[in-house]
């Protein structure tokens, strides 16, 4: 029996030693682990930065572009120099500056550039889309008939709009006021002008009517800005194809035809399109001093939505200002091959234009 003893005392201390081992081996493992996840955490976090930071770079950069670069009927202008006219023609300003396109235009109508680094952004002009309280009667109607709504109730929908805006208690045919609000367990009405075309949803009928369209869907279509005209260099499909006698085989080649040459003139479009007359004096070719500025990074993150404001005249103020600004889910923008870099050293090129990255 003494010379088991000394033997199992050997494989006693040789199963600890193993299960030390083990032991060690585990937390170099979970010390390794966590290792690597911090280390990760720390690139996101300093990838989030990074981004956020192109963001807002890519941002300030077009509201400087916007409130110091010229305008043309094509879009942006990126380089002022380019638009300045060498002959008079007939949509010359009387400094000597035209309208017409100059080739280096940034498009007013939703059109997706690269920014700064992995940041992606779009330009959509106002008066490319319906104004929730100015739009033309035509118009509506078109929006209403789009949504399926019965012309019974088109009345009634515009009234309760009304009476959500009005100072007073005293409600409209077929309208809403405090009351009906409190009957449909709603919030009462605010009694002054929509803040942001996503104010609609809290409008009683309009909360049923725009059920089955998503916030970036509403917010491509409306504005808050008057105006009744329709800008068809600028405005995205879903608002372009509620022109009376336009089909959506010529919204289409409407589309793709502005993308090189932009209207001169709405006679053009209504003679070559099949646009009705009665909305002759409803078009536009002009953009107008507001509109949406639309920021993603190309990877990951949700989008930013920013409505601005040129505001030239305002005494010891910017020359702009941000009247509202909405975070969007993330839809398939980052999959939409962009048209390029500007052309501007305030966007140096990374990519060719249409390359997908």
């Amino acid at each position: 029996m003494t010379d088991r003893t000394p033997r199992a005392d050997q494989g006693f201390v040789l199963v600890i030693v193993l299960a030390i081992l083990v032991v060690l081996a585990l937390l170099a493992a979970a010390t390794a682990t966590s290792a690597e996840r911090a280390i990760h955490a720390a690139q996101a976090d300093a990838d989030r930065f990074q981004s956020e930071l192109a963001m807002a770079g890519t941002r300030e950069t077009l509201l400087f572009m916007l409130a110091t670069q010229r305008q043309t009927i094509a879009g942006l202008t990126v380089n002022e120099s380019d638009a300045k006219a060498s002959t008079a023609m007939s949509l010359d300003d009387p400094d000597g500056f035209t309208a017409l396109p100059v080739g280096n235009e940034i498009r007013l109508d939703s059109t997706p550039y690269q920014g700064l680094e992995n940041t992606r952004f779009s330009l959509q002009d106002d008066r490319g889309l319906l104004s929730v309280n100015w739009a033309a009667p035509i118009l509506r109607q078109s929006f209403y008939r789009s949504l399926g709504i019965a012309s019974d109730q088109w009345s009634g929908l515009e009234a309760k709009l009304l009476d959500y805006q009005d100072a007073d208690d005293l409600h409209r045919l077929d309208g809403a006021e405090k009351s009906h609000y409190a009957s449909a367990g709603l919030p009462p009405p605010t009694n002054r002008t929509l803040a942001t075309p996503l104010e609609l949803r809290r409008v009683l009928g309009w909360n049923e009517a725009l059920a089955g369209m998503d916030d970036s869907t509403l917010l491509s279509m409306f504005t808050m800005t008057r105006g009744s005209d329709l800008n068809i260099n600028t405005a995205p499909p879903q608002v372009l194809g509620l022109l009376p006698g336009l089909t959506p085989e010529n919204t289409a080649r409407i589309v793709e035809l502005r993308r090189s040459t932009p209207f001169l003139s709405t006679a053009q479009a209504q003679q070559n399109f099949g646009i009705g007359a009665v909305f002759d004096e409803g078009l536009a070719l002009f953009a107008k001093p507001s509109g949406n500025l639309i920021l993603w990074d190309h990877h990951s993150g949700a989008r930013h939505l920013l409505h601005w404001t040129l505001t030239p005249f305002e005494v010891n103020g910017l020359p702009w200002r941000i009247d509202y600004e909405v975070i969007l889910p993330r839809g398939n923008e980052s999959d939409q091959a962009v048209v390029g870099s500007p052309s501007t050293p305030l966007f140096p090129a990374q990519g060719a234009p249409g390359e997908q990255q």
